[in-house]
């Protein structure tokens, strides 16, 4: 008879069929492994052992580097270690080509089987508890630059990580479409949040069905809106698990992208949904080559297939020259830009069924979410509209013009720097 302390512990766990709920279990488990790749091991994984103490487990005598950045890999639900089925070890090919790093999957796969949904939520506490033990021996030997990547219900489980680290907060943590049901009402103890770590990026792709709409994260990247993926659609494809797995296939190509996933600044959910968050110039990298310090909502666009990433879209042989910065007056707008969106046809503006009205002179857009500042001399090699600088209107008047509700500069800092707001259709913050 097996009177080990897990086979104790296991004793107290509640089993319905396939499924199991981790219940009063403690760490090690023998039912979420680890294992690490390196450059000295690329295709031969090595199973590590971590208990309690750095003397019982056998981190030191492994292919570990402390003087490596780490990356520690969460798969998700009805998986193997691996974070999608369709991408079975590619992640690590690409980190080990890119650089030497310490590769660690997290196999929790006993505990997250399909169909036991609601027990493998159950059991990210129990993920979490002891992959918090593993970066504890991590830190220990020295090694503080460690990034958590989870996939969907993988996602959700450095939450738990975090919440049992007593002296150590995690650097990074990266959420790929963390998962959303049974996690809609999910305090912040229970759902991953920025408070987590020292800078939380998150990926949506297949926001309302399996993953969140909400913010999670110091900064969100919607692709392609974060709801459908382009090329989810036809024959034989399951488009909400297409367009899940796409956050893995999109982080996956940033690693080493030429090109990168760029992305523009929203203030809410609720202005992408009204057409409110055209894109600017002011573009900000996704994936794995982020800026610690970027904060806020983005909007990228992708392609339908791989490779995704279209790079800067300032980078276009059509956009890639500045116009004349010419100081304008604001024209006056016969056609409200929220009412432009609302009433595509216009059938409800006065002039319908041409009726005389004021003549539209200018796209409606046009001097409503921009500025025409006075005109600054140019060197003739200054050409990339990424390089503009802001300036200030001439006249205060313009300002007033331009926002009466709240002051425009304070609005235009939100719009380009992000502010951190987990409710999605809030309007934007003005300090």
């Amino acid at each position: 008879m097996n009177t080990t302390p897990a086979a104790a512990a296991a004793n107290r766990d509640i089993t319905i069929g396939p499924c199991k709920w981790a219940i009063g279990r403690r760490c090690p488990d023998a039912d979420i492994k680890y294992y690490i790749y390196t450059r000295h091991n690329i295709m031969d994984r090595q199973c590590l052992h971590i208990a309690e103490t750095m003397d019982k487990s056998n981190l030191t005598s492994s292919y570990f580097n402390p003087r490596h950045p780490t990356k520690i890999l969460i798969h998700g639900y009805n998986s193997d270690m691996f974070l999608s089925p369709a991408l079975p070890a590619q992640m690590r090919d690409e980190y080990l080509a890119k650089d030497d790093y310490n590769i660690i999957y997290v196999d929790w796969s006993v505990l997250s089987p399909g169909p036991c949904y609601i027990s493998a939520v159950h059991n990210t506490r129990q993920a979490g508890a002891c992959a918090a033990q593993l970066v504890e021996r991590l830190v220990e030997s020295g090694n503080t630059d460690i990034h958590i990547i989870g996939f969907s219900l993988g996602a959700q489980v450095p939450n738990y990580i975090a919440r049992n680290l007593n002296n150590f907060k995690l650097p990074r943590i990266t959420g790929l479409d963390p998962a959303m049901p049974l996690f809609i009402t999910a305090g912040l103890n229970d759902k991953l949040d920025p408070s987590d770590a020292d800078f939380v990026d998150v990926m949506h792709t297949n926001a309302m069905v399996q993953g969140k709409l909400e913010r999670c994260g110091h900064v969100d990247f919607y692709m392609n809106g974060g709801i459908n993926q382009p090329g989810c659609t036809g024959w034989m494809i399951n488009a909400f698990a297409c367009s899940h797995q796409r956050a893995t296939a999109y982080y996956l190509e940033s690693i080493r992208s030429p090109k990168g996933f760029w992305g523009w600044a929203c203030s809410s959910y609720l202005y992408y949904l009204l057409g409110m968050c055209p894109p600017t110039n002011f573009l900000l990298e996704a994936g794995d080559n982020v800026r610690a310090g970027t904060r806020g909502m983005f909007l990228i666009d992708t392609n339908d297939t791989s490779p995704y990433a279209l790079g800067k879209w300032t980078d276009l042989p059509t956009l890639g020259v500045k116009r004349p910065r010419l100081p304008q007056p604001l024209p006056l707008q016969s056609v409200d830009p929220l009412m432009q969106h609302i009433d595509q046809f216009g059938k409800l503006a006065g002039n319908f069924n041409n009726k005389p009205d004021t003549a539209q002179t200018s796209q409606p857009y046009e001097h409503w979410t921009s500025y025409s500042p006075p005109f600054i001399a140019e060197s003739a090699s200054d050409d990339s509209v990424e390089e503009q600088d802001s300036v200030e209107f001439a006249e205060a008047e313009h300002r007033e013009q331009l926002h009466p509700a709240f002051n425009w500069w304070s609005y235009r800092h939100n719009l380009t720097t992000g502010i951190i707001d987990n409710d999605i259709f809030g309007l934007p913050v003005v300090n």
